[in-house]
């Protein structure tokens, strides 16, 4: 993580005028991508910024269900918008779907600290595009400023960039009147998340979304939605782009990207772990060191500091709800990671519980929790059991592999069969 630290009195700008740039404390970089294990996601900057602020705010051109989740939802984040305040402004240009509306009506609702717009403008020739977030603390702030949308792919799956600015009181000050007076200055655009317009915008983003899936023979007969009454407008650049550029187009578009967030490769690496017995406590499975930093990508020794996501895949191949996970790493050596399918479980009396985990991005993961009296237990046991024969002292058997690997030793997973 590079550090640059910038402080300029002056600089010269176009002969006459000066950029002055101050109370800068320090800006950090980060290029967030699924592949660089030690990388660091927009979603944990996000978060990482959020602590111990006071007040904030922040604009998006894009938002999913799935991502408004994944920020607001966060126990980081809930204590600004519980005893602080944040005001997010989110773009319905082109692609925010009716759904995600609701999911962040519902968080506005649920918190009283967060305020929601939507910025719905009648600009012809102008797209609603900005992407940052800045938050206040008793000594200053800090900007986060970057690519990615508020989307779980933007948030965490897809290649973004972004830097996180920290500034002094002064600053920060300067930011928020800046701001406010822009909001001033847009009040007329400012809609409630629930407002007809809005709600009107967003089911037309949707037949356009779905014009566009037929066009490039992404829909079957019987998936196609769109309103035959509805003209979708576009130029004649649009109308030339190929096939592919229409299909690229629409993976960015269709608010189900959460979902895509989730796809995994056949390369990716995969882990088979037994899960040890913790007493009443063993939905928090303990790792060795090896495997928490180099599967896991969390480095033993630094609480809070990461967030790992989790989704569980049921015996019947149910995807279920995101699992937010901060890291934790104990003096006593236990690497924990928290997995909600054990919740309520009772330990089995024979046979130890395996863990099958797919890492799809750096710190996500799809993961199945094998107990005794699932079908494909066996097919996993003997897996296990034959890549790891014995192990000393009683300890847990764990075998880090390749999706694969895995399907072909284990083709009655149900993550090979995902449904929603």
């Amino acid at each position: 993580m590079q550090f640059l630290s910038l402080y300029y009195k002056k600089i010269r700008y176009n002969e006459t005028k000066y950029l002055i740039v101050r109370g800068v404390i320090r800006m950090d970089f980060y290029i967030q991508d699924p592949m660089f294990k030690d990388g660091y996601s927009l979603h944990e900057a996000l978060l990482k910024a959020s602590e111990g602020a006071t007040q904030g705010g922040g604009a998006y051109a894009f938002v999913t269900a799935g991502g408004a989740k994944l920020l607001l939802e966060d126990d980081t984040f809930t204590k600004l918008i519980t005893n602080g305040s944040f005001k997010l402004i989110v773009g319905i240009d082109e692609i925010t779907s009716e759904k995600a509306l609701e999911q962040v009506n519902e968080l506005r609702n649920k918190f009283s600290g967060l305020e929601v717009y939507v910025f719905h403008h009648n600009t012809k020739g102008s797209l609603f595009h900005p992407k940052f977030s800045w938050f206040k603390n008793y000594t200053g702030g800090v900007l986060v400023l970057g690519s990615g949308n508020l989307t779980e792919k933007g948030l965490r799956r897809n290649r973004e960039a972004f830097s996180l600015v920290e500034v002094d009181s002064n600053k920060i000050q300067e930011i928020e009147d800046y701001w406010n007076s822009w909001l001033d200055l847009n009040a007329r655009f400012l809609k409630q998340v629930d407002d007809e317009e809005v709600i009107k915008k967003a089911r037309e983003n949707a037949k356009v979304i779905s014009r566009l899936k037929n066009k490039a023979g992404l829909l079957g007969p019987d998936e196609s939605t769109a309103d035959s009454s509805f003209e979708v407008q576009q130029n004649q650049e649009q109308e030339d782009e190929s096939q592919e550029e229409h299909a690229s187009l629409i993976s960015e578009l269709i608010e189900e990207e959460d979902l895509q967030a989730w796809i995994f490769d056949e390369s990716d690496p995969a882990l088979v772990a037994e899960i040890p017995n913790n007493n009443v406590r063993w939905k928090q499975a303990n790792f060795s060191k090896y495997t928490f930093e180099n599967f896991f990508g969390a480095p033993a020794g630094v609480n809070g500091y990461y967030r790992m996501v989790l989704r569980n895949v049921s015996a019947t191949g149910i995807l279920g709800e995101t699992e937010i996970r901060n890291s934790v790493s104990v003096a006593s050596h236990n690497w924990r990671i928290e997995l909600g399918a054990a919740a309520g479980l009772a330990y089995p009396t024979v046979n130890r519980p395996i863990g099958v985990f797919v890492r799809v991005s750096t710190r996500d993961f799809l993961y199945v929790l094998a107990m005794p009296t699932d079908p494909f237990y066996n097919e996993i046991r003997q897996y296990l059991d034959r890549e790891i024969p014995v192990t000393t002292n009683n300890q847990m058997k764990r075998h880090i592999t390749s999706v694969n690997e895995l399907r072909i030793r284990c083709p009655h997973l149900p993550i090979w069969n995902i449904t929603v």
